[in-house]
């Protein structure tokens, strides 16, 4: 184990406990657990430092935060284990008293309240399960984060629609995570072509005189000027990290491309629910035009907000559907097995159906490109 810090690190990166108030001992109102001066620190390395290349985005980390805070397993697995590894990996290290103390101990938890010889409500042991897949894809074993996250969704998957929150937080994890299989099968191939025939359909029932008339916003939601196009499009995404905070963006985390994807499959699905209703439509684009605002998302995009938000279904109730998150990511999944040029043009076909564009390469084109690659 390295024991010096990394070489392009300040030897000493301020401590949280003066950064924040010292003469408060809980300056994150009431951590669900007993505490040192290092757990304070671990927590404001998730509230202050870390960062994504897109951006802090706070609203996640708050969110999370808030989630995890409902009792001290969650918090531990969540928030205090995870950000012991990112401070270990900051360093250059590979282990570290914290990481022994937190992870170790979360895993230990875990394993008692899923043999029932500790008391943990449902909800609370998905969090620290999802807090521990998170860690394990993001600093350890990706087989191990997949065996977590699969024990998370047997105990949410009954209980759909039961805490929003916390199966926000877990469709956010499964979404990020990497595929087990390299290639779609047959039937995961089909879907990958249907979804876009569907779309495209959407497309010319949507684009009528008397359908925008009803759903006015439909007309410019996603057309180049907009901030949904901006969010949504492919292309080059400067980061939005002072260079000073670089430091602090986690390392190695693909979290932008698998966001705008699931983005763009969630936003067409929503559409394609509310097709015989325009003014669910209508409603729905003004409810995302308000969150993209509320959220500054137009001035500082960040697909991992804006996906975020779309799970969190804050629209109105009858515009909600639970079961949109969960086939949002088995098809994010199966998306995932392609290469990566045809993921590109995956998106980019869909993103031009959104737009009320013609693909310059369709349906078909991706099609031959898929038989083509699987059959090599």
């Amino acid at each position: 184990m390295k024991t010096q810090p990394h070489p392009s690190l300040p030897q000493h990166i301020g401590s949280p406990v003066t950064i924040l108030d010292a003469s408060r001992r809980d300056p994150f109102s009431s951590l669900p657990m007993e505490y040192d001066s290092t757990d304070i620190e671990l927590a404001d390395y998730w509230r202050n430092k870390l960062t994504y290349w897109s951006g802090q985005n706070v609203h996640v980390k708050n969110q999370i935060f808030r989630t995890a805070m409902g009792h001290p397993l969650s918090f531990k697995a969540v928030v205090l284990s995870y950000c012991a590894r990112w401070k270990a990996q900051l360093y250059g290290m590979t282990d570290s008293d914290e990481i022994q103390r937190h992870v170790r101990q979360a895993a230990k938890l875990i394993e008692e309240a899923t043999s029932g010889s500790a008391i943990v409500s449902p909800d609370d042991l998905v969090m620290a399960l999802g807090g521990m897949a998170l860690q394990e894809e993001r600093f350890g074993s990706k087989e191990q984060a997949q065996q977590y996250v699969e024990r998370a969704v047997k105990v949410l998957r009954p209980r759909t629609g039961s805490n929003p929150a916390v199966e926000t937080f877990i469709h956010y994890i499964r979404y990020l995570m990497t595929p087990e299989v390299p290639t779609p099968n047959p039937a995961d191939q089909k879907w990958l072509t249907t979804f876009l025939r569907a779309a495209k359909d959407l497309m010319h029932r949507h684009n009528t005189p008397e359908y925008l008339r009803q759903a006015p916003h439909r007309v410019h939601a996603f057309e180049m000027a907009s901030p949904l196009f901006t969010l949504l499009s492919s292309g080059p995404r400067p980061s939005q990290v002072p260079q000073a905070s670089r430091v602090y963006v986690v390392r190695d985390a693909q979290t932008q491309e698998p966001s705008r994807t699931a983005s763009l499959i969630y936003i067409t699905a929503a559409l394609w629910d509310y097709q015989e209703s325009p003014s669910k439509t209508d409603r729905f684009l003004r409810y995302l035009w308000t969150l993209v605002k509320q959220h500054h998302l137009d001035r500082d995009p960040a697909c991992e907000t804006l996906l975020w938000l779309l799970l969190e279904e804050g629209c109105d109730s009858d515009l909600r559907d639970p079961e949109r998150g969960w086939s949002t990511g088995e098809l994010l999944k199966v998306h995932k097995q392609l290469r990566p040029d045809l993921q590109f043009l995956w998106n980019e076909i869909l993103m031009n159906f959104l737009s009320f564009q013609t693909p310059i390469r369709g349906i078909e084109a991706f099609e031959e490109e898929l038989l083509h690659s699987t059959s090599q």
